[in-house]
């Protein structure tokens, strides 16, 4: 796919926004938040929109689901794995209010490596105990159990689309999904909410109809459509008027977040489009930003402002980023597959790629 686009631009955007919108919860201020989301919610739509997107491209030139599950998994588990083990080796024995004998001594601080195989885990022994949002490690996490599992479902649809020779299937279970995530997280909202393998049902139902409208788009051909010049009327039209309801703004950003996100990912702006020329750190600033925020925390004893932390964050986990890109991730794509020549030829000649 040519990189003459601004995708590495907004996903690096998206990753400093989160670190920006975590800031508020772990110093207990008040974020006002945008059409009933919370800043950092939107920022992880916006990685939703663009995964969604993208990956529906990848598995249309090369759908082989052998192929496509080893790339996904090069791409997702080797940071996640040098995360953990960071967290875990380095940053919870010198970090934990316990003595270190004792951290090593409970069975839990080896549980959270179940974050390798997507199963949440928040928690470890006597850590961040004393922060103003305490316990909580690495928040950040929650969400790639779900991405992973939208990656599953997306060549499922695409395939039975396929045989069934109508691209409608997908964007069939897109309102679907869509309609489930009104009724359960704005409508009514169940008191318990279900977890399954450590996921909350309810946030995944949350984010996941992102990912499916991005797929859509890429897959009906609706990128064409797509005007930064549109998006940024939209904007300021729903800036001025702003729906009175969780609802209806809800079903307005399921229209107008990814309408303006891939627009501006799929535009060429010379600035922003060389923002990936020395590597990929958005994945590596989203695993690394909600931990650096809760050490910054904790060794300034929570005195700073959602502002100053985002602010002493965010170049400190933009470090962590580049160390994980260089030496972790990017080493590790090199092994990603390649699809075979004939396989390549067909598929770009069916999806007109």
């Amino acid at each position: 796919m040519h990189r003459e686009n601004n995708f590495d631009a907004v996903r690096l955007l998206a990753a400093a926004v989160v670190i920006f919108g975590h800031a508020h919860p772990l110093t207990h201020t008040v974020d006002q938040g945008v059409l009933g989301n919370s800043v950092q919610a939107l920022a992880v739509k916006i990685f939703f929109v663009i995964s969604g997107y993208l990956i529906c491209t990848s598995w249309s030139i090369d759908p082989n689901f052998f192929r496509y599950l080893r790339k996904r998994a090069l791409r997702i588990f080797p940071g996640l794995i040098v995360l953990c083990l960071l967290t875990v080796f380095v940053v919870g024995p010198l970090m934990t209010v316990l003595p270190v004998s004792q951290y090593f001594s409970y069975l839990h601080t080896f549980g959270y490596f179940k974050n390798i195989v997507l199963r949440p885990v928040y928690d470890l022994p006597g850590l961040f105990a004393q922060n103003s949002y305490p316990i909580a490690v690495n928040g950040s996490l929650w969400s790639l159990p779900i991405e992973f599992a939208m990656y599953m479902v997306l060549p499922l649809l695409l395939v039975l689309g396929n045989a069934l020779k109508t691209r409608s299937v997908l964007a069939l279970v897109t309102l679907i999904f869509c309609a489930f995530s009104l009724k359960f997280t704005r409508i009514a909202q169940p008191s318990l909410h279900p977890v399954i393998y450590g996921s909350d049902l309810i946030s995944a139902l949350d984010v996941a109809p992102y990912f499916l409208i991005g797929a859509v788009v890429k897959a009906l051909n609706i990128d064409a459509l797509l005007n930064p010049t549109v998006a940024l009327f939209f904007v300021f039209t729903v800036a001025l008027v702003q729906p009175s309801s969780l609802i209806g703004s809800e079903a307005v950003l399921f229209i107008l977040l990814p309408y303006c996100t891939l627009s501006l990912a799929l535009s060429s702006q010379r600035l922003l489009s060389s923002a990936g020329r020395f590597g990929d750190f958005s994945y590596g600033l989203y695993l690394y930003g909600f931990l650096v925020q809760q050490v910054v925390n904790q060794l300034t004893q929570n005195g700073l402002s959602a502002l100053q932390n985002a602010l002493i964050s965010l170049p400190i986990a933009l470090l962590c980023a580049w160390f994980s890109w260089r030496f972790v991730e990017k080493p590790m794509l090199s092994f990603k597959p390649r699809p075979r020549l004939n396989d390549l030829k067909l598929s770009l000649k069916e999806t007109n790629v």
